[in-house]
């Protein structure tokens, strides 16, 4: 069975589209979603994802969605190599 991505908040389908692709990739255990940050304006985001953290249960990312700045949480064993394949995909701005 197909890992399913917790989405705790209504979204678009291109941020969800982002969290499943994510979900898949080897090494990550799950994905869920955290605080929605509502924004305004027409800021054009540099990278889907602009921040990635290490934390003890793997990564804390922010996503760039159209109106709104996403905190998500991806639980993995191996940061290092996510944050990697989050950087080979072009997901990153670094």
């Amino acid at each position: 069975m197909a890992r399913q991505t917790h989405h705790k908040h209504s979204s678009k389908k291109g941020y969800r589209r982002l969290l499943d692709n994510l979900a898949g990739l080897e090494g990550v255990h799950s994905v869920a979603t955290g605080k929605v940050k509502p924004r305004m304006g027409s800021g054009r985001p540099i990278a889907p994802i602009s921040k990635v953290r290490h934390t003890e249960s793997g990564l804390s990312i922010t996503i760039n969605a159209d109106g709104a700045i996403i905190d998500a949480y991806v639980v993995t064993d191996r940061p290092a190599d996510v944050e990697a394949a989050l950087a080979e995909k072009g997901w990153t701005a670094s």
